[in-house]
């Protein structure tokens, strides 16, 4: 009796919390004034997410004109017939409806990933502290909490706001890491797929993603390994075909995965390229693309061996390095890279910088448009006020990155030298 009632309670709070979700969104996308300035704002989106060239190529795509011809469109063909059908369903409101889902349906994907991940740490090494269950288990954050610090964040609200389609690859990447939690290893690499063909960094989620759904019996997991690259492979050589058949010809792999690689739309962002590869002289432009392309893959190895015992600590910290790294990352990047910390809460004790990260996010979201205004519009400032600020939020996201590897790994060392607790450690 005691259980139903419960239960009962946890879904019409959950019902609550994603009614209202949906609902803000909703409500905000009905402002014209307010959902326009968003979609317009470049901290939210990019010349590969924009709504605005999405419709465009939809239009081109409706009327039998190849649209990636004008080197304005710069998004997957699927997102073409997709969004051609969206766009008539004669129903008022029904993309806003779609966007807000979508992000219901990814902070769903979070709960989920966090019930599961509660349940499966009883089973592991833990410290003295956390092995009384009553009081450890009161301490622990609670999914539905996970859930609405992912739904009522402000850089998630603007972003769906914005319309970015980085939605659709951020819903990706949280049922790849869902599936993958759940042991489905294929249905994982599927999505991995799926979220590589929409935006090429993804597929730097694979290993990891492999890691955390392949079992512990060695000569198996070799074997679900090989499968579920295998299947990732043949998802990504499908989309590519099918994409093939959409639009009839290979043009758009330079005009998608080549200006992600190349960086030839020099639009400003939030990320480090746009400025630099302004800036720099062209006899050295290919070294440094390069350079800057390889430096968020080169993380994975490094990750996955030493902390191969914690594969979701590992997909949080690499879509950290994504909203980082990326050549063209929005503010819904760092959401998802963000929605992702609370799944660790055991680790919050360890942290050394939270005032310090959570000021610089907030002063350099707040000073962003401040700046951009001051550069674009008022004429007193230039392209370095923005750029610095820019230095300024990725420097924050650096920061928590930093804290977060330093957090898992100290909690390992404190579970296996109990005695060493509260004391400084130095390596020799």
């Amino acid at each position: 009796m005691l259980r139903d009632t419960f239960i009962d309670r946890a879904l019409r709070s959950n019902t609550l919390l994603y009614s209202v979700a949906i609902v803000l969104r909703v409500v905000i996308f009905s402002i014209p004034s307010v959902a326009e300035a968003l979609a317009h704002r470049v901290e939210l989106v990019t010349p590969v997410t924009s709504y605005k060239r999405l419709t465009e190529g939809v239009y081109l795509y409706e009327s039998n004109v190849p649209p990636y011809d004008g080197g304005l469109f710069h998004q997957a063909p699927l997102l073409l017939s997709i969004f051609s059908f969206l766009t008539s369903v004669p129903i008022p409101y029904f993309i806003p409806f779609v966007y807000a889902f979508v992000d219901a349906a990814i902070a769903h994907a979070l709960q989920r990933i966090a019930v599961i991940q509660q349940q499966e740490e009883c089973h592991q090494p833990k410290l003295a502290v956390e092995k009384q269950t009553a009081a450890a288990a009161a301490k622990r954050i609670r999914p539905f909490t996970v859930a609405a610090l992912y739904l009522f964040n402000p850089l998630t609200i603007a972003s769906c706001i914005s319309k970015s389609t980085l939605i659709f690859t951020n819903l990706s990447i949280a049922m790849a890491i869902l599936a993958s939690r759940l042991g489905r290893v294929h249905t994982a690499m599927l999505w991995a797929a799926f979220a590589s063909y929409l935006s090429f960094y993804p597929a730097m989620l694979v290993p990891p993603l492999l890691l955390m759904g392949c079992s512990s019996n060695i000569s198996s997991n070799r074997k679900q390994m090989l499968s579920g690259g295998l299947i990732f492979g043949i998802c990504l050589v499908g989309f590519l075909g099918g994409s093939r058949l959409l639009v009839g010809s290979w043009d758009f792999i330079p005009a998608t995965y080549g200006i992600i690689l190349f960086i030839s739309d020099l639009t400003p962002n939030t990320g480090m390229f746009w400025y630099f590869f302004i800036e720099i002289f062209d006899q050295f432009r290919s070294f440094f693309m390069v350079v800057f392309q390889l430096h968020g893959f080169i993380f994975v190895a490094p990750l996955c061996i030493r902390l191969r015992n914690h594969p979701l600590v590992i997909l949080t910290v690499m879509a950290g390095i994504m909203a980082v790294f990326k050549s063209y990352p929005a503010a819904g990047d760092a959401a998802l890279f963000l929605g992702l910390i609370p799944l660790h809460d055991q680790l919050f004790k360890y942290c050394r910088y939270g005032f310090l990260v959570t000021n610089v996010l907030m002063y350099s979201s707040i000073l962003a448009p401040i700046f951009w205004h001051l550069w674009l519009y008022a004429g007193s400032g230039n392209a370095n006020f923005f750029y610095a600020i820019t230095l300024v939020y990725n420097l924050g996201l650096i920061l928590l990155l930093i804290d977060l590897v330093y957090a898992v790994t100290r909690r390992d060392f404190d579970i296996a030298n109990p005695n060493a607790i509260g004391k400084v450690v130095v390596h020799k």
